[in-house]
């Protein structure tokens, strides 16, 4: 599996952290603190307050985050005695289960620098995709063009004639 550390990518095996509701930023900065590599995607998301939305980075997966460890010493106690952990995901008396490693290769070849989630590039002119965002969230659409500036254009029925409208590509998801 491959760690990043220093800009670099290292072999080393990683583990799955549950974290208590809403800590996962403070156990990520406690078990850097500690000296251990820790990966926690993140992207936009929305949130709706007092009637308004509000555009904030959250995690990929809730309370989850992972885990580079050296597999020589691992020490499993600090871990789970760090402020913000809950405990370390595994399987009875065997221990810590490590996740597989093109999983979390994956998922950091999709992020950026910062641990973003950087949006699928590969969408197509006439592909149907769900508007995952904004006042139209939820529908579904056609792409009709796609900007360099990642802006695309997609043809959404509304009132029973098409309409064109100019949405974020980060704002959009493949429909199945």
């Amino acid at each position: 599996m491959r760690s990043v550390r220093n800009g670099e990518f290292k072999d080393a095996p990683w583990y799955l952290i549950l974290t208590r509701p809403n800590q996962g930023h403070i156990a990520s900065r406690q078990l850097k603190r500690a000296g251990f590599d820790v990966f926690m995607p993140r992207h936009k998301a929305v949130r709706h307050w007092r009637g308004r939305q509000i555009e904030e980075m959250r995690p990929v997966f809730g309370s989850y985050l992972f885990l580079g460890t050296n597999p020589n010493k691992p020490r499993w106690n600090e871990i789970a005695k760090t402020h913000g952990v809950n405990r370390v995901i595994g399987f009875g008396a065997s221990g810590p289960c490590p996740v597989p490693s093109a999983i979390v290769t994956g998922l950091m070849l999709r992020c950026d620098v910062d641990g973003c989630l950087r949006p699928e590039t590969e969408l197509k002119v006439g592909e149907q995709v769900r508007i995952t965002c904004g006042p139209f969230a939820d529908f579904v659409s056609t792409i009709d063009s796609i900007e360099l500036d990642r802006r695309v254009f997609v043809m959404l029925e509304l009132l029973g004639r098409q309409t064109r409208l100019k949405v974020d590509c980060a704002s959009l998801a493949r429909h199945s």
